[in-house]
């Protein structure tokens, strides 16, 4: 029958217990059968359903549910997360709710982090560094991440030496990399122009408000697909360096370097195609796209402290170096 089944699942589970839409697929019954026996069960108090936003609901046995919390995590609206699917599916085998909320831009993300609306988050080092300063190091930072994705487009029918605006982000890794480019392309004359969201930046290029753009994928590649010119990847221009890293809200040690070791994970899957479509879904950019814009990053479950450094030097912020050190005091998960 399908209640034994449900009980017998939610036995072997114990205090991990099953996502409600995933037993149908488990114990072989339909959904609304699924649901009678559940709601059935609850009425008896010999099972918990707790809502998890973004994934429905997670069932128990009376008496062995999870006493763990939602984990909240934000992420940047870009094509360099394939990764958070297995990530989030690590947690939740755990025994934790997880819920994944997209933000447009990393300043608008870390804000929610200090704030204490997330409790951990994948964003721009450079923006986390502005943010570890501000806030005096009310978090921690997870050398574990991604590097590239970051590229100069210029736009169509236009030439370098045109160029009289160009459009970034605000504390953010394309903001340095795009300092770095122009003051050795010599174009210290460029207006730099700041945007709240990727598709806000991409409006502009279009409506020639700006006529270069430091902008990361899937967006270039969007960009690249409509005879936009990609002038240069910053994987080639300044060698392997960290985007979006973790960072994590001061939690229990326990919780924390849970999250770390099943991230490292996860990233070292390293293929992750397979994933553009739910990853299209997530941040609702057309899944060939997706696809393509994955190959555009490098996935580290690791970055070296010398990298991190010399990435730094390279966009003249020596001076975030020592609080990189610290921020990672801890967590050091570092070659």
């Amino acid at each position: 029958m399908a209640e034994e089944a449900i009980l017998r699942l939610l036995r072997e589970r114990g205090a991990k217990g099953v996502l409600q839409s995933e037993l149908a697929e488990r114990i072989g019954f339909s959904k609304s059968t699924i649901s009678y026996f559940l709601s059935k069960l609850e009425s008896k108090g010999t099972i918990v359903r707790r809502r998890v936003p973004g994934s429905g609901f997670r069932v128990w046995l009376k008496g062995v549910e999870s006493p763990s919390k939602l984990i909240r995590i934000g992420i940047v609206r870009a094509a360099e997360y394939p990764f958070i699917f297995d990530f989030k599916s690590r947690l939740e085998e755990e025994g934790f709710g997880v819920y994944v909320k997209v933000y447009n831009d990393g300043v608008a993300v870390m804000s929610d982090l200090v704030k204490g609306k997330i409790d951990a988050c994948f964003s721009p080092l450079i923006t986390q560094l502005v943010f570890y300063a501000t806030s005096r190091g009310k978090f921690r930072i997870v050398a574990s991440g991604v590097s590239g994705g970051g590229s100069i487009v210029l736009m169509r029918g236009v030439k370098l030496n045109e160029v009289k605006r160009a459009g970034s982000t605000f504390a953010s890794t394309m903001d340095a990399c795009l300092a770095t480019y122009l003051r050795e392309r010599g174009l210290s004359d460029v207006e730099v122009i700041y945007f709240e969201s990727p598709q806000r930046m991409v409006e502009a290029l279009e409506r020639k408000e700006v006529q270069m753009l430091s902008i990361w994928e899937p967006y270039a590649s969007i960009l690249e697909s409509k005879g936009h010119e990609r002038m240069v990847r910053f994987s080639d221009y300044i060698g392997p360096y960290p985007c979006c890293v973790l960072a994590v809200n001061p939690v229990e040690e326990e919780l924390a370097n849970l999250m770390i070791e099943k991230l490292i994970d996860s990233l070292s899957k390293r293929d992750y195609v397979d994933q553009a479509t739910k990853l299209s879904n997530l941040i609702d950019v057309e899944p060939s796209i997706v696809r393509k814009s994955i190959l555009e990053y490098t996935f580290q479950p690791t970055f070296e402290v010398k990298d991190i450094n010399r990435y730094l030097k390279a966009v003249r912020l020596e001076i975030a170096i020592p609080w990189i050190s610290r921020g990672l005091r801890g967590y050091g998960r570092v070659a």
